[in-house]
């Protein structure tokens, strides 16, 4: 029995985990982010893998900014402006939702009790 196939096969999967360059990983967010962008509404399940395909590359590419030390500044800050842009789009989502969602609560407690007790008043008249 050969004790070789393990460490090919431990070497291989280190090979796949490890962080892609960092010109290929911006270049595969930004694949990804541009796809999630074009999909129609009504292909849920496409737009849902691409946006997760963005969270995974997202994470593979800053891991690739922390560890390639090497590359050069170009492709570091290029890489550096796509994740930023990237969590900036999902925080002004996220905020428009909440605006969103505080805006129709403020209609249900505030606007709906009122209009009651203006009906109420019309009625008693």
């Amino acid at each position: 029995m050969s004790t070789a196939s393990p460490s090919r096969d431990d070497e291989l999967l280190a090979r796949l985990q490890a962080p892609p360059e960092l010109s290929d990983g911006a270049e595969s967010l930004a694949y990804w982010r541009r796809r999630r962008q074009r999909l129609p509404w009504y292909r849920m399940r496409a737009r849902r893998e691409a946006a997760r395909m963005v969270l995974v590359w997202e994470r593979r590419l800053r891991n690739a900014l922390v560890r390639q030390r090497g590359a050069p500044v170009g492709i570091r800050l290029s890489a550096a402006v796509l994740v930023a842009r990237t969590h900036f789009g999902r925080w002004i989502r996220r905020a428009v939702l909440v605006t969103a969602a505080m805006t129709a609560l403020v209609l249900v407690v505030l606007v709906v009790p009122a209009l009651l007790v203006v009906d109420l008043a019309l009625r008693a008249l």
